[in-house]
């Protein structure tokens, strides 16, 4: 076989390695995201950290004020916040037989006010055991377009910024780097609902910076017509599989040979050659990812919400995955990042609602609320196959808020001024369930808040990851924090509540 002709047919199998996922050899040595001696009074207490994170970022924006964060005297007569399209919001709470009030008392936020549970959260309000572990974080942030304010929302870093990484490649290279961690399957993931987001800068969620390329997540597209499973089985290389690897290990032995002085000797440093070194040590553990990502888990589902059929329910397929991935006996994923486009998409993209607010906040963010609901054990459930809040943390993010004020006839605009995300179960138990935070009634603004660097570094602590590196953040990404023990010790005590 020429050898031209043998390089096109691996190709399929050396993409599956490199495009989806994990490219670099991990140091020999572990440690790297480990906490120094010095700094661990800030660091979350071993014994209350999550062994894994579920994050769900709602793309689009997701109004705070009909779902974590609501205030039902708030705008009243002034078609404002809830009560920005009174009364079509409780008509269609009647329509869609949601159970209970309009909205429900949560907790009280930085100012003393009480906060209500809104209307299109009511699978999650259904469920007093996710509620009694839930912590609503009030954020806030500038950038108004959908291209910045993704990056910024899932990164922690503005677009642009040479270290502009998800969080999930600080989480796979933690994983990785430490004694007995390296594994061909990943130990993060990125789930896209196979719709193209051309210009808005949501693939920010698997870039990795100044990382390591071995530290990207697999991005893995969730849809019934993905390739990913084809391209693991390696159809290309048929039953002559071992004639392709044995080619391969000889075009790797001889790309490591050119790194040799004279032939001799360790090969010289290369980022480039472990990168090349990594995608070969990942095709050859295709089996092992093709076993964790199967077949059935990008079969077609379809769900209805308030009497409407979606055609493919996206979201409850990567609600499958997400618990599958998650909830494995081995090789088990450590942080699966579940990017939701809503069962039925509104025009401008997922959760956009410029138009048509109630009926697809209605539909969409609470049918994307009762798919989490339905992968979360109850109490005394214990059902394998799902996530348990002892040892899972679930995040809820989204790249900005909606207006407290209308936008044309039917819609709300962008709004990171007053925007919400939120913590649920891992290190948050019933003592933190509350509130940090507020947004005042006047402008919509929040007043006290977290940053998205802020929230990034909460996601790593929540599993025991020093987030502060020449790669993640510094001490002063942390408002008013004067050293990198400080900032921790915030993180920890002010924004998640927690005071071991």
């Amino acid at each position: 076989m020429q050898r031209r002709t043998f390089l096109k047919t691996a190709g399929v199998a050396s993409a599956a390695a490199g495009a989806f996922g994990i490219l670099r050899q991990p140091r020999a040595r572990a440690g790297w995201g480990e906490w120094p001696a010095d700094k661990v009074d800030g660091m979350i207490p071993a014994e209350r950290q999550a062994k894994r994170v579920l994050e769900l970022y709602l793309y689009g924006g997701m109004n705070a004020f009909d779902t974590f964060y609501t205030v039902p005297s708030w705008g009243m007569n002034q078609q404002r916040f809830l009560n920005a399209y009174y009364p079509q919001t409780v008509d269609r709470f009647a329509d869609c037989a949601f159970n209970g009030e309009l909205t429900e008392e949560f907790a009280e936020d930085s100012n003393g006010l009480m906060i209500h549970l809104g209307p299109w959260i009511s699978p999650i309000r259904n469920r007093p055991d996710i509620v009694s572990r839930m912590r609503v974080l009030v954020q806030r942030h500038d950038l108004l377009p959908h291209e910045g304010a993704n990056p910024y929302a899932l990164t922690g870093s503005r677009l642009g910024s040479p270290r502009l990484a998800g969080v999930g490649a600080a989480i796979q290279r933690h994983f990785l780097d430490r004694e007995g961690g390296l594994r061909a399957t990943p130990y993060a993931y990125v789930l896209y609902p196979g719709v193209d987001f051309p210009t808005d800068n949501v693939r920010a969620a698997s870039a990795v910076g100044f990382h390591p390329g071995s530290a990207r997540p697999l991005s893995v597209v969730v849809d019934p017509n993905s390739q990913l499973a084809q391209l693991l089985a390696r159809p290309a290389v048929a039953g002559r599989r071992e004639e392709f690897d044995k080619a391969v290990d000889y075009y790797l032995r001889t790309y490591q040979n050119r790194f040799r002085p004279a032939g001799k000797g360790s090969p010289t440093r290369s980022a480039e050659r472990r990168n090349y070194e990594f995608a070969h040590f990942a095709r050859r553990g295709a089996d092992q990812l093709q076993s964790v990502l199967s077949d059935d888990l990008f079969g077609e589902l379809n769900g209805p919400e308030c009497g409407e059929q979606g055609e493919i329910d996206k979201s409850r397929m990567q609600a499958r995955m997400a618990a599958s991935l998650l909830t494995r006996a081995s090789d088990d994923a450590r942080y699966v990042q579940w990017i939701d486009g809503g069962l039925m998409p509104n025009g401008s993209g997922g959760h956009d609602t410029h138009d048509n607010h109630v009926n697809d906040a209605s539909r969409n963010v609470s049918h994307t609320m009762q798919c989490l609901a339905d992968i979360i054990n109850k109490p005394d459930e214990h059902d394998p196959a799902k996530i348990s809040l002892d040892d899972t943390m679930v995040v809820i993010n989204t790249e900005f808020g909606r207006t407290p004020h209308r936008q044309g006839m039917d819609g709300l605009n962008h709004w990171p001024q007053g925007m919400i995300n939120v913590l649920i179960g891992g290190p948050v138990t019933s003592a933190e369930r509350g509130v940090y935070g507020a947004i005042t009634e006047e402008e919509g603004f929040a007043q006290t808040y977290v940053t998205p660097a802020e929230n990034r570094m909460l996601v790593m602590m929540a599993l025991g990851i020093f987030p502060f590196s020449n790669q993640t953040f510094a001490g002063g990404d942390v408002v008013g924090a004067k050293s990198e023990l400080e900032a921790a010790q915030r993180l920890m005590q002010v924004y998640m509540g927690l005071n071991p």
